[in-house]
């Protein structure tokens, strides 16, 4: 790459990397790049470098069974004493544990890892919020029912089971945690600091990754590593202008549009993967997120309260442990926008990544994405198109590799928002099940834990469906995309037959046979890794519309069926809103 290319004014600056195993370089790129030979090297990364150990490349992430066990475990124990004592049983060292403490918040005092407005937050809200809500419930469920008469226990109940499903998201979170970031949590700061929690949470970094500078960068390095591939050194053929207008536009010096690897009107795979995830990542997907995040939170907290005012009851009774029940209820039910909060998030995840993935394919379907949808600075050329020809083999070749990166592009968040799906549907099942058991068995409530579970159980149900819609529209498009290179295929396979009968162009039909049989293995790399191996998933099942139609259904039919259970008891209420035996 020459000297004058590598200054251009335009390029960017390198964020730092916050990645555990290498850091990411454009120089080591280029030495991977100039000691290979032909494209389907850079496909088979670890074997073809001769610069860096295979070791140091980012493997797929599994999911750590251990590590959700034990993070659930410090979670569920009350912090400053009881999870701390887990911490220093389960590390094995005071050292290590002291940073496990510390990290994930378990008793947070040290500065080097966390600023020190969040170790006072911690000490000041949310630690004495934590050990409230145990002692709330607690109260609850084995008070006598005397001390607690203006008190319904289901109150504190529903309240703490959205607290113990956030908790099983965050050890879902650490459950898709890499081996080596693990570790560095139980290593000295900076190690492991505020900074990188930050980063890897989905609520944070992930929901804005516009406010992260280098995380794009990271997880698209992160990407090439698990597919074995560096898409640096994967050309792309465009026509001349187009490829004068991709080598003009501002650039990352981590993918740069030329390399070593490509030649006249060639420009990099991985310019343009970044490209088509800047133009989708650093904007905000969801306009209205915060109005629909605290409505929805304070219809949650009001509902209980509001109801029970209305009938004239007292809002947070009498006894000293009324008080203490009716606090943490209402501190649960206010800290039930993380979970709402969370379902937000995946169905924002779920559209970007059809965003990417539609703009990938709209590249190759004539006459290409708009260069507007790709570019920012594209000044006077919003007429002007980036159409890929995938009857040319080396697009082919480029265009998968490209499809294969794009989908482990920030792959440990995905396998965490598709968990997460999970578990909001899972608390809208349990809010039925509630309901069911309060109706059917006549159990003491007050009316207010019927309007509440009815609340919460729509507002979930409906967040969890429309988050499950998106996935579902993302998993479409990985049929849509084969359905086009089928057709692909069919026209191909008649352009060559009628080549042949003309008795002309072998050159012509030579190209054409290439690129068909590298597209029919495009076809059934698509069909086995995207519809059969590695779908996107729902409580374990591939995304389709059976799946939303199945929840949906359960979710009706349990209300239905609760219906059903009021009417055949006969349940009725007092003046007060107490039920009457």
């Amino acid at each position: 790459m020459s000297e004058d290319f590598k200054n251009k004014t335009h390029s960017q600056e390198i964020q730092e990397s916050f990645l555990s195993l290498r850091k990411p370089s454009n120089t080591e790129d280029e030495k991977f790049i100039s000691g290979i030979s032909s494209s389907y090297e850079a496909a088979k990364l670890r074997s073809a470098s001769k610069t860096g150990k295979p070791e140091n490349f980012h493997s797929p992430v599994k999911f750590s069974w251990s590590a959700f066990w034990k993070s659930l475990i410090y979670e569920n124990l009350p912090p400053v004493v009881f999870s701390p004592l887990a911490a220093l049983i389960m590390e094995g060292s005071m050292s290590r544990a002291w940073h496990v403490m510390n990290n994930r918040g378990l008793l947070a005092v040290s500065t080097k890892h966390h600023p020190k407005l969040f170790i006072i937050q911690s000490w000041l809200i949310i630690y004495p919020a934590s050990w409230l809500m145990n002692i709330g419930l607690f109260l609850a469920l084995f008070s006598d029912i005397q001390v607690i008469a203006n008190i319904d226990p289901f109150h504190m109940i529903l309240a703490y089971l959205l607290l113990f499903m956030r908790r099983l998201i965050i050890a879902t979170k650490y459950g898709y945690f890499r081996p080596e970031d693990l570790e560095r949590l139980c290593l000295p700061a900076p190690d492991w600091d505020n900074d990188k929690t930050i980063r890897r949470l989905v609520g944070q970094g992930w929901l804005r990754p516009y406010n992260f500078p280098g995380i794009i960068e990271d997880e698209l390095t992160v990407a090439m590593d698990e597919n074995d591939t560096c898409l640096q050194a994967i050309p792309l053929e465009f026509d001349a202008e187009t490829s004068k207008q991709l080598r003009n536009e501002p650039f990352h010096p981590l993918f740069p549009p030329k390399t070593s690897a490509t030649d006249e009107n060639q420009i990099a795979s991985g310019f343009i993967l970044h490209k088509i995830l800047k133009s989708v990542y650093d904007f905000r997907t969801f306009k209205f997120f915060e109005v629909v995040m605290y409505s929805t939170i304070m219809i949650m907290v009001v509902t209980p309260f509001l109801s029970k005012f209305l009938y004239g009851g007292m809002l947070f009774g009498e006894t000293i442990q009324e008080k203490i029940i009716s606090s943490a209820t209402l501190i649960g039910f206010a800290n039930g926008f993380q979970l709402l909060m969370f379902g937000l998030v995946c169905s924002i995840d779920y559209e970007r990544r059809f965003k990417t993935a539609n703009k990938l394919g709209q590249m190759v379907a004539y006459p290409g994405l708009a260069f507007v949808e790709l570019m920012r600075s594209s000044g006077d050329l919003k007429k002007n198109s980036v159409y890929l020809d995938l009857q040319k083999r080396l697009n082919v070749f480029g265009w998968m590799n490209i499809r294969k990166v794009m989908r482990s592009f920030g792959e440990a968040f995905f396998l965490r928002v598709q968990g997460y799906t999970s578990i909001l549907v899972l608390y809208s099942l349990l809010c039925v099940a509630v309901l069911n058991i309060i109706i059917w068995t006549e159990m003491r409530h007050h009316i207010s834990t019927i309007y509440v579970i009815v609340a919460i159980g729509f507002l979930i149900s409906s967040i969890s469906l429309f988050s499950i819609y998106k996935a579902i529209k993302l998993q479409s498009l990985s049929a849509e995309h084969r359905d086009f290179v089928r057709n692909e295929i069919f026209i191909i396979e008649e352009e060559i037959w009628e080549l042949k009968l003309k008795g002309e162009h072998d050159d012509r039909i030579t190209d054409l046979q290439s690129a068909k049989a590298l597209l029919e293995q495009v076809d059934e790399s698509i069909n086995y890794k995207e519809l059969i191996y590695k779908p996107t998933t729902i409580l374990g099942y591939p995304a389709h519309n059976g799946v939303i139609g199945s929840i949906l259904g359960l979710v009706l039919t349990g209300f239905l069926f609760a219906v059903q259970g009021f009417v055949s008891t006969g349940i009725e209420y007092d003046a007060s809103g107490w039920f009457l035996f």
